[in-house]
């Protein structure tokens, strides 16, 4: 019993990873298109503040 327990984790597991790793990948490539319009957009929305 163990040993299919072991096999029915690895993947689970294995598809989790893939799942984060398109999460994380997904993440940085918005990143790298928007990230200078993400970063006006809070120093404007932190002088705002100030004001």
């Amino acid at each position: 019993m163990e040993h299919n327990a072991e096999r029915l984790s690895l993947p689970a597991l294995l598809l989790g990873g893939m799942a984060l790793f398109a999460v994380v990948a997904a993440g940085f490539y918005g990143w790298l298109q928007h990230g200078s319009a993400i970063l006006l957009a809070a120093g404007e929305t932190a002088l705002s503040w100030c004001f």
